[in-house]
């Protein structure tokens, strides 16, 4: 008992958990993306969110190369832009105020496998009027990503 015990240890640290974190290696190639948005309203009486509904639906290719060490992003004809994964990853949940609002960002980079990783992204708004009358709302972005290339 005790030697099946060492083993699955040993194991488990040469192994770790799975690989299941989005690298720069990771992304470098040529994506199929299907970008989702949702948004749903706060019903005061009911004290809860409604369910969330379809706003918008499109697909786009995006691809993914490092340039002198960066990490730089293209969508279709699109000038490209640096990412930073370390910055995502340290940053998954923001909070701020802007203007009347107040809202609350989570975030969440997740590898589904080899080929496939998934990108949302939720945000929490409460805004207050002249009035004092607040209402809050939620929007979801979801992108799944297939590799193409």
């Amino acid at each position: 008992m005790k030697r099946i015990l060492i083993i699955s240890l040993v194991s488990l640290a040469l192994f770790g958990c799975g690989d299941d974190k989005v690298t720069k290696e990771y992304l470098v190639g040529k994506w199929d993306c299907s970008f989702k948005k949702y948004e749903s309203e706060y019903d005061p009486k009911f004290k809860e969110y409604d369910e969330y509904s379809l706003e918008s639906s499109e697909n786009v290719k995006q691809s993914y190369k490092i340039v002198d060490g960066v990490l730089m992003s293209k969508i279709a004809n699109n000038e490209a832009v640096e990412v930073d994964l370390d910055k995502i990853y340290k940053n998954l949940t923001i909070q701020g105020k802007q203007g009347d609002c107040e809202y609350t960002t989570n975030r969440n980079l997740i590898k589904n496998s080899g080929n496939k990783f998934t990108w949302e992204m939720e945000m929490f708004f409460t805004c207050s009027d002249k009035g004092g009358e607040v209402t809050k709302s939620k929007t979801k972005r979801e992108r799944i990503c297939t590799r193409i290339k």
